[in-house]
């Protein structure tokens, strides 16, 4: 797998967190580490692209793109879809 720059990884979390997911499962989908995870995430909530959510009991945590969390992906789109040159370009 080629390595993935930050905002592909932000971009992905935030696909995967769009209508809610569990921890576990975005690990998963976005094929994180739990530590990838944990560094991502909380810059995601600090910057209010991400929400995390909590049952009544604060045992079972989930995570949901934001609103301000698709306008990223809308640029992140954009921006992907004129800067990425196939790899024949050089």
């Amino acid at each position: 797998m080629k390595n993935r720059s930050r905002p592909d990884i932000i971009a992905m979390i935030l696909e995967s967190a769009n209508g809610g997911i569990t921890k576990s499962k975005l690990i998963t989908k976005a094929n994180l580490t739990s530590g990838q995870l944990r560094h991502y995430i909380q810059i995601l909530i600090d910057k209010k692209l991400i929400a995390q959510l909590s049952d009544a009991q604060g045992i079972h945590t989930a995570y949901r793109t934001t609103e301000l969390g698709m306008k990223y992906l809308e640029v992140y789109r954009s921006l992907k879809s004129i800067a990425v040159f196939s790899q024949d370009q050089k």
